[in-house]
């Protein structure tokens, strides 16, 4: 019996069924947990989901950008991005289906028996691990009522890009989603959130800093799980992070982890 935690998939069903069987995966004895990013801009986005529908009982996930999109254009607020290839799940028979898994999913995920903490983008170096479960929940609970359309219509915008910003509910819950699905770089002065800079940290505009080299995200109190930068490339593995984000849909690989022991498992996207 093992859990494990996977990187963006991001529609690319062959690579995800080379990972599967790389960790000789039994939905009988394990479980998976993927970061976010499901679906989108790979060869079969509704491969990929039927799958995760077949075996729900052994896999969960925490939302991404690209999920949350979806989910935006499946009720009608938003045109298919001429970048994703996500038409054939749209008019798929299972298209209900999946919309209401996805509305079941959270933004984060805490699992305390292997000290995890797993998140699509990072966690905003303002929260701490107890103060973000919390605050999350508005999240969720929007999601899961009666009026999640209308609740979704207001996640779209780049502000408040600091949580002491956020006055309403629609925007303290655009921050939450900007922050968990969204973001790489903060304002080294002030941590607000900045999406002008998509490179890898080394480079990042002046006056930026990654989100993990925040001292505060050192000492946040779980390994920090996350996907959703693949300019990174997995290069932050340690105690504190764990990048899984590896492009698989960039002809890069898809990053598996095993939680009982740390180990990493990749599988090139042979394209």
């Amino acid at each position: 019996m093992a859990t494990y935690v996977i990187g963006d998939v991001q529609g690319c069903a062959d690579a995800m069924h080379r990972l599967l069987s790389a960790i000789d995966f039994d939905a009988k004895r394990d479980h998976l947990v993927f970061a976010g990013d499901l679906i989108a801009r790979g060869e079969n986005s509704l491969a990929v989901m039927q799958w995760v529908l077949d075996h729900q009982d052994s896999c969960r996930a925490v939302l991404g950008n690209h999920d949350l999109n979806f989910l935006a254009v499946a009720s009608g607020l938003k045109v298919v991005n001429n970048k994703d290839n996500t038409g054939s799940l749209l008019n798929a028979s299972i298209c209900d289906q999946v919309i209401d898994w996805y509305r079941s999913c959270q933004l984060v995920m805490d699992i305390e028996e292997h000290n995890v903490f797993i998140v699509h983008a990072g966690v905003w170096p303002g929260f701490d691990r107890k103060t973000l479960l919390t605050e999350v929940e508005l999240v969720h609970k929007r999601l899961q009522s009666s009026q999640w359309v209308q609740s979704l219509a207001a996640m779209y915008g780049d502000e408040p890009n600091h949580f002491s910003q956020a006055k309403t509910d629609d925007e303290k819950a655009r921050f939450l989603i900007n922050s968990c699905t969204r973001m790489r770089f903060v304002e080294e002065s002030s941590l607000n959130l900045d999406f002008t800079c998509k490179k890898a940290p080394e480079y990042a505009y002046q006056g930026l800093i990654a989100w993990m080299d925040v001292n505060g995200c050192q000492t946040f109190d779980r390994q920090i799980l996350f996907g959703h930068w693949a300019a990174l490339n997995g290069n932050r593995q340690n105690a504190a992070l764990m990048a899984l984000d590896t492009g698989c849909v960039w002809n890069g690989s898809l990053t598996a982890v095993r939680l009982e022991d740390r180990q990493l498992i990749k599988v090139s996207n042979e394209i």
